[in-house]
């Protein structure tokens, strides 16, 4: 029994009236909004993006440059030192970037 690759499903959604509405509807609720704050909070399988948006919603991703295989393959060198390993009851990291306006 042969199974089909992740890539073919992904692309038979995209493909799908259904994905396609799904897909815009994530397009519409962005396209033309401003982003007044980004901040990036740590998860098991790499670093989320969170953004709020001017009309006060927000909306989360995960960035393939950010999942921790990648950061693993990119900065392997940090993962392999001792000083890399938080300290025990160390707060999950989170970083804060603020928009030029201060907001």
């Amino acid at each position: 029994m042969s199974r089909r690759s992740p890539i073919t499903d992904v692309n038979r959604f995209m493909r799908s009236r259904t994905g396609r509405q799904f897909l815009n509807g994530i397009r519409g609720h962005l396209y033309g909004r401003t982003v007044l704050d980004a901040r990036s909070i740590g998860r098991a399988d790499g670093v989320a993006t969170i953004l709020r948006l001017d009309n006060g919603e927000t909306y989360r991703f995960m960035d393939e440059e950010l999942s921790l295989d990648t950061l693993h393959g990119q900065f392997s060198p940090l993962f392999k030192s001792r000083n890399a390993h938080p300290r025990k009851g160390a707060r999950h990291a989170t970083n804060e970037f603020r928009s030029e306006r201060g907001n």
